[in-house]
């Protein structure tokens, strides 16, 4: 008798993680975003991270918008402050503006 037939009768029972779990970009929505993440973390691969903050905001926000990922609020996936590259345009009351 194979020693491998005990592995095979023993089930595993898999749990999946709270968040995380979430389909692959496979159409490459999001690959420009990601691609542009990846290559500042390499810049920064002894470094500050934080400088890449806004585009892994920004490769999060392209997850959600594509529905590749549930949608949450940011604050609930760690970013504190808002980005000022995603703050839409009209997030200013008019007549703000000062020279």
């Amino acid at each position: 008798m194979s020693m491998g037939n005990n592995f095979q009768r023993t089930s595993m029972k898999s749990i999946p993680p709270e968040r995380g779990a979430f389909p692959l970009d496979l159409g490459g929505q999001c690959k420009a975003s990601m691609e542009a993440y990846m290559a500042c973390m390499k810049q920064q691969r002894n470094g500050d991270h934080s400088k890449c903050r806004d585009l892994s905001r920004e490769y999060i926000q392209c997850r959600m918008n594509s529905n590749l990922m549930e949608q949450d609020r940011m604050d609930n996936l760690g970013f504190d402050a808002p980005a000022a590259s995603t703050a839409p345009p009209s997030s200013k009351p008019a007549g703000t503006h000062s020279s």
